[in-house]
């Protein structure tokens, strides 16, 4: 007698007759899947590196698994949507998947099915940071969590020490995928190193932690601008820290020494009462690092000599007793960002 065809049979068969009409059948992940998800382009998958051999970009899938695994998915495959409507009356779909290079979907989809054999246990940075855009994108990060620590420890060594784009994918990375360390470093790098207002590159990187590294670099440089202000009124209105030429002098040079960094500033002697003028002077540090502001104000420094007092307080303290201490605390508060913020 034989054996009874059952509805995953003819299922199965449908898929496999439509997959025909392709010059490249589905690589089969699940022999039974009633899902073939396909890639734009096919490229060559290296079998060395963990994956399978030949031009596959199209692959039989199960919905079962896709579902349980990824919330992407999940949605997609219910009744009401393109997809699920044809899952529901054909027993099969035909699911587009743009944007995601096939031996990247093929990690990905391995992991969903439970084929721990077939998965890398070492990867490149640009593919843990493409199957971490993916695992972002399907919301699949339980089934892919394990093994992202795995390929994270492997390559924690080329974290960088420097703003870079390799930094804010190592940040993306982090964030992915729950890594408080390499998350913490990375926006303090940020927070201390960034010049302007923190630029995501396109990578999933949530807007509350943008807001947050600007939040606290803005607010940094505000308090430095407000201690060179501080320094510049001293020496201009006093009262004398040294003598009136030694402050003069250094007064010219400190505005000599903001102009060559190229750091705006205005001073404004206006009138405000029968007494006399009452200086103001605004400083802008927009385009500047707080890390360039720190080192600046640490290692301020003239060759001016001085014949009054000796030591000279306008050379050895030029932002005052605490200033240099006060810029260094205001740099140690950007000290980066935890996962729950």
């Amino acid at each position: 007698m034989a054996p009874r065809k059952t509805k995953s049979d003819e299922n199965t068969k449908l898929i496999l007759t439509a997959a025909m009409a392709n010059p490249h059948p589905p690589y089969q992940i699940d022999p039974d899947g009633d899902i073939i998800l396909f890639t734009p382009k096919a490229s060559l998958i290296d079998i060395t590196k963990g994956n399978v051999p030949g031009n596959y970009s199209r692959f039989q899938v199960s919905s079962k698994h896709l579902a349980l695994a990824s919330a992407y998915f999940k949605g997609m495959l219910k009744n009401g949507w393109a997809e699920g409507d044809a899952l529901s009356t054909k027993g099969f779909a035909e699911i587009p998947v743009n944007d995601c290079k096939p031996d990247i979907l093929l990690i990905i989809l391995n992991l969903i099915h439970g084929r721990l054999r077939q998965i890398p246990l070492k990867l490149s940075l640009p593919q843990l940071s493409d199957i971490a855009v993916a695992t972002d994108f399907f919301q699949c990060h339980e089934v892919v969590e394990v093994f992202a620590g795995i390929w994270i420890k492997a390559l924690e060594s080329l974290v960088p020490s420097s703003f870079s784009q390799d930094m804010k994918i190592w940040m993306m990375i982090s964030f992915v995928f729950k890594s408080p360390g390499i998350f913490k470093r990375t926006t303090k790098i940020a927070m201390q190193q960034a010049t302007g207002p923190f630029e995501t590159s396109n990578l999933p990187i949530p807007k509350p932690v943008k807001d947050a590294i600007d939040k606290a670099r803005e607010e940094c440089l505000e308090k430095f601008e407000l201690l060179i202000k501080e320094h510049i009124l001293r020496l201009l209105s006093g009262p004398v820290r040294c003598s009136e030429n030694c402050d003069a002098a250094h007064l010219g040079v400190s505005l000599g020494k903001m102009m060559t960094m190229k750091i705006s500033s205005s001073l404004n002697t206006s009138r405000s009462s029968e007494s006399g003028c009452a200086p103001s002077i605004t400083v802008d540090l927009r385009g500047f690092s707080p890390d360039s502001i720190c080192s600046m104000i640490k290692e301020w420094k003239t060759k001016l000599r001085c014949s009054g007092h000796n030591p000279c307080s306008n050379t050895r303290k030029p932002f005052g007793d605490d200033g240099k201490m006060r810029a260094e605390r205001f740099f140690s508060s950007l000290n980066g960002l935890a996962l729950d913020l």
